[in-house]
């Protein structure tokens, strides 16, 4: 199938490019203009882990049970250091300090839409416990020594192993030990010491470096204002840091923070980043080209495919993502592919004295059909990601498709058209010089691979197998939105201190959600149910990451709900058990003969009524839990339990972890439901769950993506050759370069992330643009006469010299994706570059010996293969 055959005469398209060429350049001037004025002001940038989170089967079931609870909590973490001299934050004037610094920002808070929900801090644990033991209302502020304080707090011949025998008092102090306190507490050598001598000689005072607030932020708040208010507390916090007398530092981080410094910094990531790969363009070009309109030309034209691109998203969704960032420097590189080519032909026929329309067909008609394909399978691996589950890969494949189409019509109608208006007496460049070299370069490379073909062809397939291998154990799928923040930011370095200082880290909450069966309108609270609670409680305990404080040995998790709520009251009051017929039994929660449905939320509504204090570390009350914890419906006679909620803490810091606790929860929830389970339907939710969502998402999205790449270019390719043989052979250094990309990510200890999984997709479609070039030009040659080492040294000659400027050009465009501060984009500019390096070696290095290998078994491949003959 000749491209001249579906395409209108030389001499009709050269009459159509010199009359149509101002009104195009006019037209696709004032394209740019409508599309550029979308872009003012300048569009705002939303990430956050809503935004990648995947439709889950059990969305409208989590909606509907949240609907009651309100949203999940919001952590907030304060990581508090002193500056004081002895550089203890547990000092009496340390303390006094967080806590006057703590009501303002309390203050604060309530003055700009009750930003804090609620908190837990040193100071706070401090005051509760005086409030409770101190006879006289003692304040913080008026302790003078921590001997006052532990006076004051805690009886008379009391030492520190006399709480060992409290399980409560044990769990408690050892969750605030390893995630409130830094790891350089001194505790034993000094507050121990002090009491085991009878409060007679030594200090009393504890030493630690820092100390952790952890504040609740309100969830209800839409996540914009949300997280401009988390970053007007942060600076409220670094007001309060460099006032007079103050000795302390603070250092803020939430997910909520993170976000608000990616939206910040992204737009000026992105102006450098254009601001870059123009200048790497330009160079370029002006080394390729070395003229005024070599250079200009393709860079307006491309200028354009960018404002179209982004003007475009700007029009049809407003809220854009980090990942569009990296969509200007692939749209370049791309887009200078087919400039390059084009200006090449475009140049030799103007050195044969055609002039500019004329010259420019004559390009156009030459590439008509590599370009189209090339255009055609680039667009098809965009798209490919349309069928991805997370929402901003969807948009981001379909922005760089759209990019790539622009950019090509740009270099084709808008490079044309102005060569056609302002060359027409253009001198022309004498290139004899450049002919000998690329002439001697094709040469010695023809006699190379003559040489060592079967060298080249065992070390293909070893690289191949030794790729797919070292791909197979190395390559992990990860997703951090702190990927996308340079390590040298502030709130970057407040996550590593964290990290260094706490031995509980990263801790997050999974929540378990649960409704009545389907046909119920409650949860029937029966002694089934009780031993129900009971074994998910051992079962909790006993998952994987859940935070059980060292100190606790294997005592009680830290998690919150019905059996932990109903624990505690009885554990602390006894008789208040014996009024429902509950009791305790080591661990387990157990009913007395005669305990009949419905006594257990009789007791969940008593405690509902009661405000006393229920919770030291965070201050809430029994209502407080209650409500966090259970929706009752109190309507009839008897108190029924319309929903439930678990929130586990669990310690997940790496994605591995994270999979490690979700995995974990979910399991629980398995084995404690059913037929010997609760009879109620439960559900895992919560910001850990998404992210593993997120995770599989793109698994999914690199697997379908590559597979439908794969297929479209395959599909193409028979069309074109209408032959098998030939089709596979173009698209086997795809495919091999593909499997190389994934071994050299595993090699430099690069994974997948919501960039790279498009990578392989990325791959096929530039190397089918390279494959198709080399096979295009080898055929040609073949069909004028000449033998396959002739042709193929034709081919570098005039093709292989052009993918090398072209796939040069390429590879130093995404390469300014380094330039990026974020992590996961400096990532995607060196596997992208890595992926046009490989195309390009295997489409010349490769390809060539297959072609030639054909041609010579079936007595010379020509022309007439792709008839079908």
């Amino acid at each position: 199938m000749s491209s001249d055959s579906v395409l209108p005469s030389a001499e009709r398209l050269e009459s159509l490019l010199k009359v149509g060429a101002l009104p195009l350049l006019t037209g696709a001037f004032l394209l740019t203009l409508v599309l550029g004025s979308f872009l003012f002001p300048l569009p705002s940038f939303h990430t956050d882990l809503a935004e990648f989170s995947p439709e889950s089967d059990t969305d409208v079931a989590e909606a509907r049970i949240l609907e009651n609870f309100g949203e999940e909590s919001r952590l907030l973490g304060v990581h508090v250091t002193s500056t004081s001299s002895d550089g203890n934050a547990l000092s009496i004037t340390s303390l006094q300090q967080q806590q006057t610094d703590l009501e303002a920002l309390r203050e604060w808070a309530t003055q700009n839409g009750h930003l804090i929900e609620g908190s837990m801090t040193a100071p706070e644990i401090i005051q509760r416990a005086l409030d409770e033991e101190a006879d006289d209302g003692l304040s913080l502020q008026d302790v003078t020594s921590w001997e006052q304080l532990i006076n004051e707090t805690v009886p008379e011949g009391t030492q520190c192993i006399d709480g060992a025998a409290d399980e409560e008092l044990v769990t408690l102090a050892g969750f605030a030990k390893d995630a409130l306190i830094h790891r350089d507490l001194v505790f034993e050598e000094t507050t121990c010491a002090w009491l085991d001598t009878n409060r007679s000689s030594g200090d009393a005072s504890p030493f630690a470096s820092s100390t952790l607030w952890v504040l609740y932020i309100n969830p209800e708040l839409e996540d914009e204002v949300r997280q401009n208010m988390v970053n007007q507390l942060r600076q409220q916090l670094n007001q309060m840091e460099a006032s007079d007398g103050s000795s302390l530092e603070y250092g803020v981080i939430s997910n909520d923070l993170i976000s608000h410094d990616i939206n910040q910094g992204t737009l000026g990531n992105l102006v450098w980043l254009i601001a870059g790969a123009v200048a790497v363009v330009v160079l370029l070009l002006a080394i390729a080209f070395r003229s005024v309109q070599g250079v200009a030309f393709p860079l307006v034209a491309l200028s354009m495919a960018l404002v179209w691109t982004y003007g475009a998203l700007a029009v049809f969704h407003t809220r854009f993502s980090v990942l569009e960032v990296a969509v200007a420097p692939v749209v370049l590189g791309l887009g200078i592919d087919y400039s390059i080519h084009l200006q090449r032909f475009y140049n030799v026929a103007r050195d044969k004295g055609q002039d500019a329309a004329a010259a420019w067909v004559s390009a156009c008609r030459a590439l008509s059909l590599p370009l189209s394909i090339a255009v055609v399978t680039t667009i098809a691996a965009f798209l490919a990601n349309v069928v991805s589950p997370l929402p901003p890969v969807r948009l981001f494949g379909l922005t760089l498709a759209f990019g790539v189409l622009s950019a090509f019509v740009t270099a084709t109608v808008v490079v044309g058209s102005m060569h056609v208006l302002m060359e027409s007496a253009r001198d022309r460049i004498s290139r004899t010089a450049e002919r000998d070299l690329t002439s001697r370069f094709a040469r010695e490379l023809v006699i190379t691979q003559r040489r060592t073909q079967a060298v080249v062809l065992v070390l293909v397939t070893l690289l191949t197998v030794g790729s797919v291998v070292i791909a197979a154990s190395r390559l992990e799928t990860e997703f951090d939105l702190s990927d996308f923040l340079a390590e040298d930011m502030e709130i970057m370095q407040v996550r590593d201190e964290l990290f260094a200082s706490y031995e509980v880290t990263g801790w997050s909450p999974i929540y378990i959600l649960i409704e009545p069966q389907s046909g119920d309108d409650a949860i029937v609270d029966d002694g089934a149910f009780v031993d129900s609670l009971d074994q998910m409680d051992a079962r909790i305990r006993l998952a994987p990451r859940v935070i059980i404080p060292r100190s606790a040995g294997d005592g009680n998790a830290m998690y919150e709900g019905v059996h932990p709520l109903l624990f505690d009251a009885i554990e602390q009051d006894p008789e208040f058990g014996q009024r429902h017929n509950l009791s305790l039994l080591g661990n387990e929660l157990v009913t007395s003969a005669n305990y009949q449905s419905g006594d257990l939320a009789a007791a969940l509504v008593e405690l509902s009524q009661n405000n006393s204090l229920a919770d030291p570390l965070t201050g809430e009350d029994w209502s407080t839990r209650v409500a966090n914890s259970v929706i009752l419906d109190e309507s009839g006679g008897q108190a029924r339990i319309l929903f439930m909620r678990i929130e586990v803490q669990v310690q997940a810091s790496s994605n591995s972890e994270i999979k490690e606790s979700v995995d974990g929860m979910l399991e629980v929830v398995e084995q404690s439901s059913g037929r010997y389970g609760m009879d109620a339907r439960m559900y895992v939710t919560g910001d850990l769950v998404a992210l593993t969502l997120v995770m599989q998402g793109l698994t999914t999205s690199q697997l379908e993506s590559t597979g439908i790449s794969l297929v479209v270019s395959f599909i193409v390719l028979l069309a074109i050759t209408r032959r098998i043989g030939p089709a596979v052979m173009v698209i086997t250094p795809v495919a091999v370069a593909a499997v190389w990309v994934v071994g050299g990510m595993a090699l430099l200890n690069l994974n997948w992330n919501v960039l790279t999984v498009m990578v392989t997709a990325l791959t096929i479609g530039l190397g089918i643009d390279y494959s198709i070039h080399v096979w295009r030009r080898f055929e040609v040659a073949c069909n004028e006469g000449k033998d396959p080492w002739s042709a193929l040294r034709e081919t570098h000659a005039t093709t292989g010299v052009a993918l090398l400027l072209s796939a040069g050009t390429t590879i130093c465009g995404f390469l300014v994706l380094r330039l990026s501060p974020m992590p996961v984009v400096q990532d995607f500019g060196i596997v992208t570059a890595m992926t046009v390096f490989f195309s390009l070696l295997l489409a010349l290095g490769l390809l060539p010996i297959l072609l030639v290998m054909d041609s010579t078994f079936e007595g010379g491949w020509n022309g007439d293969s792709q008839d079908g003959s």
